[in-house]
């Protein structure tokens, strides 16, 4: 009989359906949450659901504060964040996700505002617009703007790995981390802006501390710090990719800051942005950051309007830094740079020194125009490996396939004579591609341009061992001058 009522209880508990609940301020009180008597209030709603229920709330201003309780839940907005605002009307936090959320509790929709986490305790100065303890929700079509705290403006994530997509962060402050800080976590930050924010001291638009964030797609514009206008890190190793930073400004590192961290930065644009001190575009502190087909340009500071680099080698790939002010480049240690455009030349394999020739550098067009010198000059093997499968063929053996538009990153100019180093075609120096007719699959220890990383190339491999002369040298997967074991090791991580 036990037997029986515990396969009665299981199979009511696995056909419970989720309900929806709903929620207006033009109700007409108390209400109970059905959708002719909606709640007047959202946090009303969050107390009355169990997990996953969705929540739907309609447009209007919702003074109120809310806490999800640790609830796996959907709230959202029926008509999006530019009707449905939810103010803190000056409370330390709008949002908070502090009892171990996951990515099925979902904040989907709404403007976050009017958060001042300005207490005297640490769970009360920091992240006015959304403070994350120890969570790590989903957060989607969200404007975090004019909140304030003593950090983290907008978001605080406290060893918390929030998925953050579509939002956008603009005109909040605080003293470190004036839309985002990042404290020993993780966050993956997707199709997210970052504008207009303030930081006294550190990380205008986001300042990480001992985590290793993923940004991708994301712009940091018109932010400011006194170091890290756009992106400050500190001991942290986040994944950048196609962003654009510009007219970011701080007195160190106007788009981004590092300090004892060490980044991989690709396919991204620093324009615009100025330094009062060192590193318009990039600075670098006892760092040391892997740079990949990223374009500087216009960028300026007192020393090192491209990249300042203090105590710390980066290294620079396919990148071009042109047109910045007074120079690309102001080491107090030398970056290793290759397959570059470099004004005012370089030391380095693959470099060059000759107008990119932009589009439209002057509105911001960094696209290559037909004839650059930079079509077909870079390295193959200085893209990194699409780990993340972007273009959703199941394969990550392969290299980044896309640019910064978003288009394939390896074409072919049949006019030209290749002067950059890989196969079957070169890709460009730069964020973007210039697009011809492009190839479907490029793969690292391809020495031969057959598609496939096997015993042919295993031979090449094998014949170039040892020191590589100056110039292309296929069987050197690192780019490191030598033909060793670590190019042994990455062909055969790409076997097949």
């Amino acid at each position: 009989m036990k037997k029986l009522l515990c396969a009665v209880t299981v199979l009511a508990v696995s056909t419970t359906q989720a309900e929806v609940i709903y929620v207006d301020v033009n109700c007409p009180g108390p209400g109970n949450g059905s959708e002719l008597d909606p709640y007047c209030s959202i946090q009303t709603a969050i107390d009355n659901a169990v997990d996953t229920d969705e929540i739907v709330v309609a447009p209007g201003t919702y003074f109120e504060t809310i806490n999800f309780l640790g609830k796996a839940v959907w709230l959202h907005s029926s008509d999006g964040p530019e009707v449905t605002i939810i103010d803190g009307t000056g409370n330390f936090h709008v949002v908070q996700c502090v009892g171990g959320e996951g990515q099925d509790t979902v904040l989907d929709g709404f403007t976050i505002t009017g958060g001042n986490a300005n207490g005297n305790i640490g769970s009360e100065d920091r992240g006015g617009g959304m403070r994350n303890f120890d969570s790590s929700p989903t957060v989607t079509n969200c404007t975090f703007s004019g909140n304030s705290a003593f950090l983290a403006g907008g978001m605080w994530n406290q060893s918390s790995n929030p998925t953050v997509t579509n939002c956008t962060f603009s005109g909040n402050s605080a003293d470190n981390g004036g839309g985002m800080f990042n404290n020993f976590s993780s966050p993956t930050v997707t199709n997210c802006t970052f504008s207009g924010n303030a930081a006294a001291g550190s990380g205008g638009g986001i300042y990480s501390l001992t985590g290793n964030p993923t940004v991708t797609n994301c712009t940091f514009s018109g932010n400011s710090a006194d170091n890290g206008g756009g992106m400050f890190n500190g001991n942290s190793s986040p994944t950048v990719t196609n962003c654009t930073f510009s007219g970011n400004s701080a007195s160190a590192g106007g788009g981004m800051s590092n300090q004892s961290s060490n980044p991989t930065v690709t396919n991204c644009t620093f324009s615009g942005n100025t330094s009062n001190i060192q590193g318009g575009g990039m600075y670098n502190l006892l760092s040391n950051p892997t740079v990949t087909n990223c374009t500087f340009s216009g960028n300026s500071a007192s020393a090192g309007g491209g990249m300042f680099n203090n105590v710390s080698i980066p290294t620079v790939t396919n990148c071009i830094l042109w047109n910045d002010s007074p120079d690309e480049f102001s080491n107090a240690s030398t970056p290793a740079v290759a397959y570059s455009n470099i004004q005012g030349g370089f030391p380095g394999t693959g470099n060059i020194d000759a107008d990119p020739v932009f589009v439209d550098p002057d509105n911001g067009d960094y696209r290559l125009q037909a004839g650059s010198p930079c079509i077909d000059a870079g390295n193959n093997w200085g893209v990194p490996q699409d780990t993340e499968d972007l273009d959703g063929d199941g394969d990550t053996r392969e290299l980044t396939p896309w640019d910064l538009d978003g288009n394939p990153r390896f074409n072919a100019d049949p006019a030209d004579f290749d002067p950059g180093c890989g196969v079957p075609v070169v890709v460009d120096i730069g964020a973007y591609e210039f697009q011809f007719d492009p190839v479907d699959e490029v793969f690292l220890g391809d020495l031969n341009g057959d598609g496939i990383v096997g015993i042919v190339d295993f031979l090449a491999l094998l014949a170039n061992w040892g020191p590589c002369e100056p110039g292309c040298c296929l069987a050197d997967l690192d780019i490191d001058g030598d033909v060793g074991i670590a190019d042994f090791l990455l062909l055969l991580g790409n076997w097949g």
